[in-house]
């Protein structure tokens, strides 16, 4: 009888463990998967040509963060300003302009499906 009670309290305390641990992939809220053909700036790094997840921190919608989508591994995360989606938009990636040869600036990131999208800051 003891043996048991000791068993579920172990239990019960590996579960909560776990629960805390999964707890923290929950705060992004909003994904887009984006592949570009060709390199784009970003506020202090040009991403090169490749495949990216786009993501919104779910409690701060002004934060976005963008990772490598076949490593994982974070490239940017910042501030932006939350910004309306163009009346007929269906990207979900805004380009700016650049001279011939360089990377294109993303003015904005507008999620699937979303009213509002995220401006970069490019100062």
């Amino acid at each position: 009888m003891m043996k048991n009670k000791s068993l579920l309290m172990v239990g019960t305390v590996l579960g909560s463990f776990l629960m805390a641990a999964s707890g923290g992939a929950a705060n992004i809220g909003r994904t887009d998967y984006v592949t570009m053909n060709r390199p784009a700036a970003l506020p202090g790094i040009v991403l090169p040509a490749g495949s990216y997840v786009f993501e919104a921190v779910e409690n701060h919608p002004d934060i976005v963060r963008i990772s490598d989508r076949a490593t994982k591994r974070v490239l940017y995360q910042g501030f932006t300003d939350v910004v309306a989606r163009p009346s007929g938009l269906t990207r979900v990636v805004l380009f700016g302009e650049a001279p011939r040869g360089a990377a294109l600036p993303i003015e904005a990131w507008f999620p699937t499906g979303s009213p509002t999208g995220n401006a970069f800051r490019h100062r």
